[in-house]
């Protein structure tokens, strides 16, 4: 039986991905965000398999899918700087890493 729960699909994505399943778990976090087009977890965990799968391109759209979301999502801006760091973006990839840096400060104050 197929499963239809987009945060399901997210945790075999993330087991598939750790077993170095990397395309499968690519095809379960589109079938998530199909479901789902607000998943944050599904879009943040969608940009981590396409940077460790070099489509950067496609890393980079999810990323900022995931943070229209949730625009202070401390999780996608780290993503966010590293993959801007693999795009060769210098410039931007201090900026969200200055912001992902603020963005922990707040979560440690919170504390």
């Amino acid at each position: 039986m197929e499963n239809f729960d987009p945060i399901d699909l997210v945790e075999e994505a993330i087991l598939d991905f750790s077993l170095g399943e990397e395309e499968v778990a690519e095809g379960k976090l589109m079938n998530a965000v199909n479901l789902d087009r607000d998943c944050l977890d599904a879009w943040r965990a969608l940009a981590e398999v396409r940077l460790a799968r070099q489509d950067l391109t496609g890393a980079h759209t999810a990323c900022e899918k995931a943070l229209v979301i949730a625009p202070e999502d401390l999780t996608a801006k780290v993503s966010l700087s590293r993959i801007l760091v693999a795009k060769g973006d210098k410039e931007g990839a201090e900026k969200a890493t200055a912001e992902a840096r603020i963005l922990g400060w707040k979560e440690e104050l919170k504390d």
